[in-house]
Order: structure tokens, then C-alpha cells, then sequence
């Protein structure tokens, strides 16, 4: 929205020339700038649909894939290109639920990382932008995401694994009664 207004004031006030800059340089530069708050959140969706995936037993090898483009079928030896469809398909809440429900997630990170989601939602209705507070949310639903991602999909041994998962169930819950904070 923010973008279109700011289109539609270039071409009332620029020359034609000017506005065609605009357009090629500045606009696609303010774009990037206002999607690298939710890069965070990118992150969250890539890792805990990864993980889906792995525990379902989409990877076949030690390779994981968050695409697979038209030439899919290359890796079938890799990858269950069905199932990974598939899971692809499933909403966010239902990956975490479906993490939590078979002890990957525990459940404050179950919790923090759907609250969070809750509030990243709002952008499909009228949206006036993320808080500092909010910002700091995603940034930390990132953190404990990826230790969580880290714990189960690196050969960590069990002691680190578990310290690593705990390290993230401590920091859902602190960071659980700061969701309203703000």
C-alpha cells in the first residue's frame, strides 16, 4: 500500500525521466527495505517446514530442500517430491502443531511460536506495521526455531541436543509473558 502511494506521488511530482529512475532504482530498493522485518519470519516457516519434512521422512539422504522447481524428478533419489508437495501445502499452524504433537516442539516453544504467528498475521487485514517489541518477537521466534531445527536435524549427541531444546523452552517461556509487552 505503502509503495503504491508512494508510485502514484513520483509520478504527480517527477518528470518523466525522473519518475523512470524512480521506478529502476529507488522503488525496488524501499521495496527490499520494507520486506527485511519479516525476513525473521521467512526464516521460522523454511526451518519448521524442514523440519516437518524430516520427521515425516520427505528427505531421503542427508540433503534437505526448501523448493523443488520443474526439473523435480532429478532428485527423486533425495527427496519424496509427492510428500514434499504435499507438506508444502499445509498451513503454518498445522506444521507447529504438528511439531508439537510429536515432541520436536515443546510445548512454551509450541506456544511462543503460534502467538507470534498470530501477530504476523495481522498483515492480511488493515495493517499499520510491526512495533520494535513486535520486531524483536520474530527475531527471537527465529532464534529459538533454529535451535530447535539445529538440535534435531544436526548429530549433536543426545546431551547437546537436549541442552540445545531446553536453552529454547527456557527462552519461549521468558519471552511468553512478554508477548503483550510493548
Amino acid at each position: 500500500m505503502a509503495l503504491r502511494s508512494l508510485r502514484r506521488h513520483a509520478k504527480t511530482n517527477l518528470c518523466d525521466a525522473c519518475y523512470e529512475k524512480y521506478v529502476a532504482l529507488i522503488e525496488p530498493t524501499i521495496e527490499r527495505f520494507l520486506l527485511v522485518p519479516l525476513e525473521d519470519w521467512r526464516w521460522v516457516e523454511s526451518l519448521v517446514t524442514m523440519m516437518v519434512m524430516k520427521h515425516k521422512g520427505v528427505f531421503k539422504g542427508k540433503l534437505l530442500f526448501e523448493q523443488l522447481g520443474q526439473d523435480a524428478e532429478k532428485f527423486a533419489d533425495e527427496v519424496d517430491i509427492k510428500a514434499f508437495r504435499e507438506t508444502k501445502k499445509w498451513k503454518f499452524s498445522k506444521k507447529l502443531k504438528y511439531l508439537c504433537d510429536n515432541g520436536i516442539l515443546q510445548k512454551d516453544s509450541y506456544r511462543f511460536l503460534d502467538a507470534v504467528r498470530n501477530i504476523r498475521n495481522r498483515i492480511h487485514g488493515p495493517f499499520g506495521g510491526f512495533t520494535e517489541h513486535e520486531l524483536a518477537l520474530f527475531s527471537v521466534a527465529r532464534a529459538i526455531t533454529a535451535w530447535t531445527y539445529e538440535a534435531m536435524i544436526l548429530d549433536l549427541g543426545k546431551a547437546l541436543s537436549k541442552k540445545i531444546r531446553s536453552d529454547a523452552e527456557e527462552t519461549a517461556t521468558y519471552w511468553l509473558s512478554r508477548i503483550s509487552d510493548g
